[in-house]
């Protein structure tokens, strides 16, 4: 298990630095049921950075539609997309392998695309699979393209020969040209050094990669992938900011599953989602979202979030090595296995 940090406290602070830090930590005491307890939803409005090379302006939420879609009717979804739209999120992200989230986006995208930056993913490992889920997808979207198209979960594809002529991930990037996306991204949760030969070919646009404040001693993307990606210019949003879903809390198909650190830490919400702003180059955090109530409560941590002090990253990297020991590689292997 990785367990160092070479991006110094005060480096990762000057870096982050697009609103003045260094207030006395507080540590949040919102959770994710405690509605009540959020200031007003619609007090301010959400602010938007630009998304790498990109040049879009995004919010910095995105609404992943991961827990939506494995627990909601496709009416459900639809509400929880409208609200998102209404409360100004720009940003939405989804994949064939939610469930029923793209059909759910797709109910809204039929009247409300131009007002979205539209994601979805090709979890694929050939040409053939690739072009049957790009066909899909569009087809349960409602659109005739969308703006971003990640090659899938990189750490879990068979990514042998995806750069070949003939290759997946050769064919994606096609499909900038034939007018099925306008950009091109990679994601991930684990093996991150399968990352760099992708960002290396100059042909990806977004990295949408797991971060978080503990898995930052385990797979550590923010160190070993991210610096490749800001040389490069590529937009970079932040997933599985909470953890990825709790086992033992239930899956995502259980629409009261909770991120693994609202499960061990509820109070630490705040403290993650700016952890993964204040990452350099972080343009937007993907955050899944399981009902409308839940987006409210949680539109309230990204109306003015703070860029954290020295003295707060030094607490919450103390406090992830510590879970990190406990949480173990939950996303997959760290390394890849050596040939025998």
């Amino acid at each position: 298990m990785t367990k160092r940090s070479s991006l110094s406290r005060r480096d990762f602070v000057k870096q982050a630095g697009a609103v003045a830090g260094g207030a006395v930590f507080v540590p949040a005491v919102l959770t994710r049921t405690q509605l009540s307890a959020a200031p007003s939803a619609s007090s301010e409005p959400l602010p938007r950075r630009v998304l790498g090379r990109t040049g879009e302006e995004i919010t910095i939420f995105t609404l992943g539609t991961a827990p939506c879609g494995n627990s909601r009717s496709i009416e459900e979804i639809a509400d929880v997309v409208n609200a998102a739209i209404d409360a100004g999120i720009n940003s939405i992200d989804t994949a064939p392998a939610y469930v029923r989230a793209e059909e759910g986006v797709g109910l809204v995208m039929k009247n409300r695309r131009k007002e979205v930056f539209l994601a979805t993913k090709v979890p694929a490992d050939t040409v053939e699979q690739g072009e049957r889920s790009l066909s899909r997808s569009l087809r349960l979207l409602q659109t005739d393209y969308v703006d971003l198209l990640y090659y899938h979960s990189v750490g879990n594809r068979q990514v042998e020969g995806a750069l070949d002529p003939e290759g997946v991930f050769t064919w994606l990037v096609k499909q900038k040209k034939a007018g099925k996306c306008r950009f091109v991204g990679i994601s991930g949760h684990n093996l991150p050094g399968r990352f760099a030969q992708f960002l290396n070919t100059g042909e990806v646009d977004v990295l949408l990669a797991a971060v978080n404040y503990v898995d930052r001693h385990t797979y550590n993307f923010e160190e070993d992938v991210l610096p490749i990606a800001r040389e490069k210019q590529v937009g970079i949003i932040a997933m599985k900011v909470l953890g990825g879903a709790d086992p033992s809390k239930g899956s995502y198909g259980n629409p009261n599953s909770v991120g693994r650190l609202v499960s061990d830490k509820p109070e630490r919400i705040e403290a993650a989602i700016r952890y993964a702003l204040s990452l350099p180059g972080v343009a937007s955090v993907n955050l899944g979202i399981n009902s409308v109530e839940q987006l409210h409560q949680d539109l309230a941590y990204f109306r003015n979030p703070q860029p954290l002090s020295e003295q707060e990253l030094a607490q919450l990297l103390e406090e992830g090595r510590e879970l990190a020991a406990k949480w173990g590689a939950h996303f997959g292997p760290v390394k890849e296995r050596a040939q025998a």
